[in-house]
């Protein structure tokens, strides 16, 4: 029999609400017991099937004394059996047994699909690093843990079982072998294991047609997040009638940071009692830009990695309305948003918007119209109000699938997020940063900034329009203050100066093109640039930027993370300008689904004078064959020269692209905001004025013409 065998004769528990519930039974306990010694079986049988001549009796009496040892090492228990195991015991935390008299059972699940299972495998190397638990009796002062909650006696310390929660059937083979290779990490001795009491495996039973997580078609498929919500709910019936107390919720892109995480995690649930949820909010950049427009529902929820409190009657009405709603319009709604809608409702006043204005509601064929319940909502709140029973927890932070650095979340126990990248290292890459500058003074300010601030910049290219700036700023300087010094970094003999303890190079550069012609014309010398214009400033907190890790053992680089808007978004269909900056790109690379921003893209300096060269020879040295097609192209929202979508189509063309950036979708991961623009109204009227300048003659003559002809017809 091989080993594949043997653990097929073993049921796993099955996803409430199936056909066979009272059947099922779960792989914990007696079922864990007797998979670890099938495991070690196993291994003996497979020894035993190599050798040539071994009797039958030989191998029933193996297989009989090796039951009987692991019968007598108790049910669902890990015995240690010498005074160095019992010592590893102590350090790592304490492998509860079921005789542990009232104290609480908590059960830590980690949900995954078919698509989870190489994030949920490698997640748990993490565990290795930063252990769930730590040993509070000596590693941990009283300090450390009211940082975060009231730290527990020994005597009423939670036990804590591993639950791994699969979301298909026990026929998928992938999602079976991923838990007997979870069970061997869990077993290995000296391993994070010991934290558990039990290990413990859950099917949810969905259907694979209907185990849908897809972002794609976010805005029309009213299924697109069924898989999760429906595993959420069968995962909260599971835990409770196994008699839980609690559930802590950790997908596969949640990541450990500090030893005795989970401990921590113990400690805060204890502090915050009563609650029925207790989590985080969401802590990226995604919503800077536009944080006012956002739902206070979706401001205010906390995220589905989260605790759980399986006794608050609270979470109880929360998920009976989930299941109540699980064949309607609301599914389409993820639970955790769903939930902080109804307490939102509740406690607030403020009804539940649907977020997807593009979908129809398959049941009436029109647009989403909620349903209001507001009433029903009211009464949760002033049942279980004045408890506060939504928290917010100090022991994790959400950036979601936010992009983010590690100093961001610096000493955080838990960070739930996906796009975890280094800082650049300015020994390994220099970047400058080129200004364009419209008026005589503007660059001060960004320069002003630039001073007071750290920044990843290490040259400053000023592209200017006059040749007077320089005599401007001298003759208001009066040799003292900031102007004598900026007049002295830009001007000097050297050329050069020091900002914010950095030599920073700054040279002053009189354009002889256009001004939309900077990204081409500004000569760089660094390995990479980006470009921002004198109505701007480096962001106060944008010390570095986001790069991949790399390896270099494998020769693989290190090369910038470059945010992006697909280019079928509504967001770009709705507005002309990024129209046709697509249009524009796919004229060089017709496949292009990427809007890059100009002011968002790390430029490479090589191949920027490649591709301004192709461009140059595509539309005329300042682009004169673009402009001959007068109308949307002369549109200030839409680019007169090159622009960073060109250049990244020009990159896919050449197939060199993703070599040398990591593009990340900001729909989906969000961005920082390197640049904050600071003279919003002086920018748009004087580029407005500088566009018509720029025009040629017959243009905007024809275009006085259309427009004394509409004013005439009106």
């Amino acid at each position: 029999m091989s080993s594949q065998q043997a653990r097929n004769r073993f049921p796993v528990a099955r996803g409430y609400g199936d056909n066979n519930d009272d059947d099922s039974t779960a792989y914990s306990s007696v079922a864990s017991s007797v998979a670890s010694s099938v495991s070690a079986i196993d291994l003996i049988l497979d020894k035993l099937e190599q050798r040539r001549g071994f009797k039958f009796f030989q191998a029933a009496i193996s297989i009989w004394a090796i039951v009987a040892v692991a019968k007598n090492l108790g049910v669902g228990k890990h015995v240690y059996l010498d005074p160095a195991d019992e010592v590893e015991k102590e350090a790592h935390g304490l492998r509860l047994s079921h005789e542990a008299g009232d104290r609480p059972r908590f059960a830590l699940v980690r949900p995954f699909a078919r698509s989870d299972v190489e994030t949920l495998l490698k997640s748990f190397e993490l565990w290795d690093s930063a252990r769930p638990c730590g040993n509070y009796k000596t590693e941990w002062n009283l300090e450390d843990y009211t940082v975060y909650g009231d730290r527990y006696a020994e005597d009423e310390h939670p036990i804590v079982d591993l639950v791994i929660s699969f979301s298909g059937k026990s026929g998928d083979i992938e999602g079976y072998d991923t838990l007997s290779t979870i069970q061997e990490l869990f077993d290995a001795r000296n391993g994070w294991g010991g934290c558990f009491s039990e290990f413990v495996s859950f099917e949810a039973g969905i259907n694979p047609e209907d185990d849908i997580y897809d972002h794609q078609p976010i805005q029309t498929n009213p299924h697109w997040v069924n898989g999760p919500n429906e595993q959420f709910r069968k995962n909260y019936r599971f835990i409770k009638n196994k008699g839980y107390a609690s559930m802590i919720m950790m997908e596969s892109d949640v990541q450990p940071q500090v030893d005795g995480w989970l401990d921590l995690a113990l400690s805060e649930v204890k502090r915050n009692q009563p609650f029925a949820v207790l989590g985080s909010k969401y802590s990226g950049n995604s919503w800077d830009n536009f944080r006012e427009e956002i739902p206070t529902a979706l401001l205010d929820h906390i995220n589905g990695n989260a605790i759980y409190n399986t006794t608050h009657p609270l979470l109880e009405k929360m998920v009976n309305e989930l299941e109540k709603e699980k064949n309607t319009i609301f599914n389409a709604i993820p639970f955790d948003y769903r939930m902080s809608q109804m307490w939102t409702e509740g406690s607030k006043g403020i009804p539940s918007d649907f977020p997807f204005k593009s979908m129809i509601d398959p049941a009436t064929g029109n647009p989403v119209v909620l349903d209001p319940k507001m009433n029903t909502f009211r009464q949760w709140y002033e049942e279980y109000g004045n408890e506060q029973p939504i928290k917010q927890a100090h022991v994790i932070e959400n950036y979601g699938a936010t992009n983010f650095l590690p100093q961001q979340v610096e000493g955080v126990p838990l960070v739930h997020g996906k796009g975890l990248y280094i800082p650049n290292d300015p020994n390994l890459h220099k970047i400058t940063l080129v200004i364009t500058d419209w008026q005589m003074d503007r660059a001060n300010q960004l320069l002003e900034a630039l001073d007071n601030n750290d920044h990843p910049f290490t040259e400053v290219v000023v592209m200017r329009t006059w040749k007077g700036w320089a005599e401007l700023i001298k003759q208001n300087s009066e040799n003292t203050g900031y102007m004598s010094k900026i007049y002295s970094i830009l001007f000097g003999d050297d050329n050069s100066g020091e900002l914010h303890g950095l030599s920073t190079k700054v040279r002053i550069v009189d354009r002889v093109a256009p001004e939309y012609m900077d990204l081409c014309e500004a000569p760089v010398e660094t390995e990479y640039f980006m470009i921002t214009n004198s109505y701007h400033r480096v962001a106060p907190d944008i010390s570095h930027l986001m790069f991949t890790s790399g390896d270099v053992s494998s020769g693989i680089p290190s090369k910038p993370v470059i945010p992006y808007t697909p280019s079928e978004m509504d967001l770009c269909q709705e507005h002309v300008g990024c129209l046709e900056t697509v249009k524009l790109g796919r004229e060089i690379y017709p496949n292009l689904d990427k809007v890059v921003l100009d002011f968002e893209m790390v430029f490479e300096t090589s191949t920027r004078n490649e591709f301004c060269k192709y461009w140059k020879g595509l539309y005329g040295q300042n682009g004169a064959k673009l402009h001959k097609s007068y109308g949307v192209v002369y549109s200030p929202e839409v680019p007169h020269g090159p622009s960073a979508t060109s250049y990244t189509a020009y990159l896919y063309s050449l197939g060199i692209a993703e070599s040398l950036f990591e593009f990340s979708d900001k729909s989906r991961q969000g961005s920082r905001d390197i640049f904050v623009k600071v003279l919003e109204g002086e920018e748009e009227s004087n580029y407005l004025l500088n566009f018509w300048k720029a025009l040629p003659p017959q243009v905007r003559n024809k275009m006085k013409q259309d427009r004394l002809k509409r004013e005439g017809e009106g």
